[in-house]
């Protein structure tokens, strides 16, 4: 697999070495932002690994899947999040805007 080709994939998918993937994703190779953040409807969290605040891109990524149920870590905004992505019985869910305000019908008589 060439590195621009994982770009936007699901990295449970990949074949070779997910740390050197990353660091090719991170340092050289394009972003193509449209598809790395064209999740599924099953994804439930995103991971930026970057410097978190102004300098980062991962609040401008929460609010562009905001309501869609996934909640996005920032690991590198001074650990406020750290402990959440390396224990699992800390780790929260949001809720997905669509289960929670899709209209419904209602008898009234």
């Amino acid at each position: 697999m060439t590195k621009l080709s994982c770009l936007g994939a699901d990295l449970r998918t990949l074949t070779s070495s997910i740390t050197r993937s990353l660091c090719d994703q991170i340092f050289t190779s394009p972003i193509h932002w449209t598809k790395a953040t064209a999740f599924a409807d099953s994804a439930t969290h995103a991971i930026d690994f970057g410097p978190g605040g102004l300098s980062g891109i991962g609040g401008l990524t929460a609010r562009n899947l905001e309501g869609r149920g996934v909640r996005v870590f920032i690991i590198g905004e001074k650990g406020k999040n750290g402990a959440e992505v390396y224990n699992s019985s800390q780790v929260k869910f949001d809720q997905r805007w669509t289960s929670k305000f899709t209209p419904g019908l209602i008898k009234t008589r």
